[in-house]
């Protein structure tokens, strides 16, 4: 064969080759670039990236839409469905959330979305990250815009696509594979809405802190410094998108996203009190950012940098104004020119650090004390195991304090004795008052005692029949109170039940199955608070301790305490509680060592000095 027809089958080889490899990525287009035609797989095009493929999905589906969502990752938090409800008007939003997004790429996003799509409504979702960047060039496909977004070629930005390497459409296609065994694993996107597909993280059980932070110790690592550099680039951005959309008919709304403490450590709080000022000067928004009741609590938070579904249903809640859903007292605010200084000194003031060192408290629980009850179980003492017990934790040189003590070191306002330990009685039985109460006077110890309303002073339970232990009343508790040496405490007025058989009876404190938020918020402090007002004004003290019926508690109802003015909270968890001096979230499920009948009070000593 000659040198030229090596040539021309050399070339055309290469032609070949070419064309295989442009067809390859015609038909599995695994950015959809080219609207995925025969997969039609758009959410994993969506994960690869999000800017491309869901302007491939809206060429087809847009009509299907009619306002839109714009943000960064964190953006996928606020519901497209919610919205619509809200706005209601025929409002069918998607979600254009993008990772890594700054101003540039939103900006020219809303262009493309007004000028082809014509939207009734934007909601620009903005976070704090945003301040550090703006228009960064990307580094591969997976962080580029659309070219009909960006305005570059077009003809450059298909021919890239069409020559792209293989291995994408064969990962895409190994993909497609193994999804029948793991569908989540490769549907991570939900095209129809845009947003994530978060039905796993928002199925993890977030109620117990120190669970939650042991499984997502990672996930909340430092983020690293983040300077204001594009801080005026921002603010023209927001004033350019926020006049396009009016002046072409459409509403527009500015939301800023939720911020975990940990990514506030990574910003300069003075650049971002000009930079809320500056964007007040443009537009009124809607802000959930900064340190606010819920920054410092993790289990709002997939990680660092992302909170959860439940915290965009509450902002949205408090935009909208839904008494169906909770919204943490002091989180939310709309910002004008007018409030937007005293507004931003308040949430980007950083809260004094808190004593680095923690103290183990451990404390201590009984129940009801008597020799002859009528089933013996742990919550029952007999009356010489109580008097053992207590001698026992005198000679360990143990001193005692009140719960209320614990918040008072917490607030700076005094200190521990060296030893100290909390004992805690449950549901304020008569026996605390016949057997408990004398010893501890002659051995000179404090108690707290958390009393359930509806049982105070009764000798039988309101149900005929049922079982049931006297409590004192409400003369013996003041007599108490005012010893000094017993402070009793909230423990409901009437939600000390639990059938788990039965759905339609609470247990204990905890939201019923098909009761919303708002309805639960409702129950739970109504009752909470008239038991609180019962015992303030029948003894005259200080209520802000709650114990848990049954240890039962939840992330919500830590929450819906907090915003009553509790300051602490006990459970039924076994173990030696920490608290930190100037940290009040370790006041909350407080965990406790049960006294009982079973264990030898040398083993309950033992166990109260942590060995």
């Amino acid at each position: 064969m000659t040198l030229r027809k090596w040539l021309i089958a050399f070339i055309a080889s290469l032609g070949l080759a070419a064309a295989v490899v442009a067809g390859f990525n015609i038909i599995v287009d695994p950015f959809g670039v080219f609207g995925d035609k025969v997969l039609k797989w758009h959410s994993y095009n969506m994960v690869n990236n999000p800017r491309v493929a869901k302007i491939g999905y809206l060429d087809q589906y847009h009509d299907r839409y009619n306002s839109y969502i714009i943000g960064g990752s964190k953006s996928s938090s606020i519901s497209p469905e919610l919205l619509n409800e809200y706005y209601g008007d025929d409002a069918r939003f998607y979600s254009m959330l993008m990772y890594g997004g700054d101003f540039h790429d939103y900006e020219k996003t809303l262009y493309y979305l007004i000028d082809n799509y014509k939207p009734k409504n934007i909601v620009l979702h903005m976070s704090l990250q945003e301040i550090s960047h703006y228009n960064e060039s990307p580094t591969d496909f997976k962080q580029s815009l659309h070219a009909k977004v960006s305005g570059e070629s077009q003809l450059e930005f298909y021919t890239d696509y069409l020559k792209l390497n293989p291995t994408y459409a064969y990962r895409k296609l190994e993909g497609y594979a193994k999804r029948a065994i793991d569908s989540f694993e490769y549907s991570q996107f939900i095209p129809e809405t845009g947003v994530y597909n978060k039905v796993k993280r928002d199925a993890e059980p977030v109620d117990n802190l120190e669970a939650y932070m042991a499984a997502n110790k990672e996930a909340f690592a430092p983020f690293g410094k983040l300077e204001a550099v594009a801080l005026d680039q921002n603010v023209e951005s927001l004033r350019r998108m926020k006049e396009y959309t009016e002046a072409h008919g459409a509403t527009f709304r500015l939301i800023t996203g939720a911020t975990s403490e940990q990514e506030l450590l990574s910003y300069d709080m003075e650049a971002l009190k000009t930079y809320w000022a500056k964007l007040a000067d443009v537009t009124d928004f809607w802000d959930f950012s900064g340190y606010t009741n819920v920054s410092g609590d993790p289990r709002y938070f997939y990680d660092t940098m992302h909170y959860r579904n439940t915290l965009g249903r509450m902002m949205l809640g408090y935009i909208f104004k839904d008494q169906e859903v909770y919204v943490p007292s002091g989180f939310g605010h709309y910002t004008t020119k007018e409030n937007v200084r005293e507004h931003a000194e308040t949430v980007f003031t950083r809260p004094a650090a808190a004593a680095s060192e923690a103290v183990k408290i451990p404390i201590l629980v009984y129940h009801h004390i008597d020799d002859d009850p009528y089933e013996p179980n742990s919550l029952i003492t007999p009356v010489a195991k109580f008097r053992s017990d207590m001698e026992a934790v005198k000679a360990a040189g143990f001193n005692t304090v009140f719960i209320s003590d614990l918040i008072d070191y917490v607030d700076g306002k005094k200190e521990l004795p060296e030893n100290p330990l909390a004992i805690t009685f449950d549901d304020g039985y008569y026996s605390n008052y016949e057997y408990a109460y004398p010893v501890l006077k002659e051995l000179g110890f404090k108690a707290t005692i958390s009393i359930i309303g509806w049982s105070v002073g009764r000798e039988e339970h309101r149900i005929p029949g049922k079982q049931f232990y006297p409590h004192f009343t409400w003369e013996q508790a003041k007599e108490m109170q005012d010893s000094g040496i017993i402070d009793i405490q909230n423990h409901t007025l009437d939600m000390h039940e639990s059938e788990p058989e039965n759905p339609a009876v609470r247990s204990g404190i905890l939201q019923m199955t098909d009761e919303t938020n708002g309805d639960y918020a409702l129950a739970l402090q109504t009752d909470v608070g008239l038991m609180e007002r019962q015992i303030e004004s029948r003894l005259g003290n200080e209520v802000n301790v709650f114990t848990y019926p049954f240890g039962f508690y939840s992330h919500l109802s830590e929450q819906l305490l907090k915003d009553m003015g509790y300051r602490a909270t006990l459970t039924t968890t076994s173990g030696i509680s920490e608290i930190k001096a100037g940290d009040p979230r370790t006041l909350f499920a407080l965990k406790r060592i049960n006294g009982g009948p079973e264990v030898p009070s040398e083993t309950l000593v033992s166990r109260l000095q942590g060995k």
